[in-house]
């Protein structure tokens, strides 16, 4: 659905937000964009809803360039980390207001929304917390029904009931309707277990992205004991490719990249004690893998 090919984009001379960012989004997708602040999320995000034009490169929605395609904006709604509404407006008048630009603006959705995230209607949403102005955008955006929704640092201000609302909102618009969104944080965290799609963006440029449902990277966590510890040198003649050794105690807590059953044979081979699997979650699994670029995620998982 969403390809960028080489998009570069700069503000002034010297800050460079993009640098040649190319990547596809595919349909029906959930796709989280990981980074730390100032590593490019929202000038991708204001990108791809038409916001800003790139400097060079291309970006493209169903084949289509994105900036100054009026027709293709129709279909992708952004939800910014600071949402704006008219002055002195309620949410029933942005209600009214969404529903004369977006033709598939759905009043029945919105009265749906307007119960799970309990707003009053008739207040200035200027006098309303960061929060709560967040929820009304949400809502605003989610009954424009879009094609593809962008959420820039979505859960911020959220509790966490409302953001397992939206988390179950967003799939089932995904599953039901066939949207896609694009969600952006600085969080892996809040990420987990709900992308099947995550990218981690740093200075400019996409280090590193993998489908979740598919993430079978030969990379593997396990427990085990010994009567005598092996060291880490004693691992390595065993031809392991050890990410990870950490002892505590008795126990030695690896992370191992390889065949699995390779692995396993070569392990028992020195009859452990104890040789437990244990699953990586996604945090440990970036930390691993990126190996030399690790201090990027440990930033965004502190």
């Amino acid at each position: 659905m969403i390809r960028s090919e080489n998009l570069t984009k700069t503000f002034g001379r010297e800050a460079t937000a993009l640098k040649n960012l190319t990547c596809e989004i595919g349909e029906e997708s959930i796709y989280g964009l990981i980074g730390s602040n100032g590593a490019g999320k929202s000038t991708f995000l204001r990108l791809i809803a038409g916001i800003y034009k790139p400097d060079s490169g291309h970006l493209y929605y169903d084949e289509k360039e994105i900036y100054g395609n009026e027709k293709l904006r129709q279909k992708i709604i952004l939800v910014p980390d600071q949402p704006c509404f008219l002055p002195g407006e309620s949410l029933s008048g942005m209600a009214d207001f969404f529903s004369r630009i977006y033709e598939h603006f759905s009043q029945e959705f919105f009265q749906e929304l307007c119960q799970i995230f309990p707003i009053d209607l008739h207040k200035r949403l200027d006098k309303m917390s960061k929060g709560m102005q967040r929820q009304a955008y949400l809502i605003l955006a989610l009954s424009s029904k879009p094609r593809l929704l962008l959420l820039d640092e979505a859960f911020d201000g959220l509790d966490p009931v409302m953001r397992e609302n939206l988390r179950r909102l967003i799939a089932r618009e995904v599953v039901t309707d066939g949207m896609s969104c694009v969600i952006a944080s600085h969080n892996l965290r809040e990420l987990e277990g709900f992308c099947d799609h995550i990218a981690l963006l740093h200075e400019g440029k996409l280090v590193y992205e993998h489908e979740l449902e598919s993430m079978d990277l030969g990379v593997f966590k396990l427990q085990t004991a010994f009567k005598q510890l092996p060291s880490r040198e004693d691992l390595a003649t065993l031809g392991l490719e050890l990410l990870h050794y950490e002892r505590r105690g008795s126990i030695l807590e690896l992370v191992i990249r390889g065949d699995k059953e390779e692995i396993q044979k070569k392990l028992a081979a020195d009859k452990p004690l104890i040789l437990d699997m244990l699953p990586l979650t996604l945090e440990e699994l970036f930390i691993y893998v990126l190996e030399g670029k690790d201090y990027v995620v440990k930033s965004l998982i502190s």
